[in-house]
């Protein structure tokens, strides 16, 4: 989006008034929402750098050694069982929670490579 802005307010036509060049205050929102767009994608994306740093140290410092962490590993699940009691109603919810999760993760991936595909080679004029 930050980048739509920012090609829209490049190419906006200039005006001038009494020698100085000003903008249309379409062109100058559109300017300072892209310059505020593309500051908060940097700020995100340091915090998933941050994230992910302290995910790998709570990793290796022990905080995810609880039971039901534990039972989840792979090499242990011969002798490892996490006991939660689950009953016939929660089996049915637990089934919709995968699904809507899977069409969460699936959708927008779709929407992505559908958009991707429309751009990368697009048809030419006759």
């Amino acid at each position: 989006m930050s980048s739509i802005l920012t090609y829209y307010s490049t190419n906006t036509p200039i005006h001038t008034f009494q020698g100085h060049v000003t903008l249309a205050l379409q062109a100058r929102v559109a300017r300072w929402i892209s310059i505020f767009l593309r500051r908060l994608g940097k700020l995100i994306a340091g915090l998933n750098a941050v994230l992910i740093v302290a995910t790998g140290l709570f990793q290796f410092s022990g905080l995810y050694d609880r039971c039901y962490c534990d039972s989840s590993v792979l090499g242990v699940s011969k002798h490892v069982y996490g006991i939660i009691p689950l009953r016939s109603l929660d089996m049915g919810s637990m089934g919709t929670a995968q699904i809507g999760g899977f069409f969460l993760a699936a959708g927008p991936a779709m929407l992505f490579a559908g958009f991707v595909a429309l751009f990368i080679n697009p048809p030419l004029p006759p």
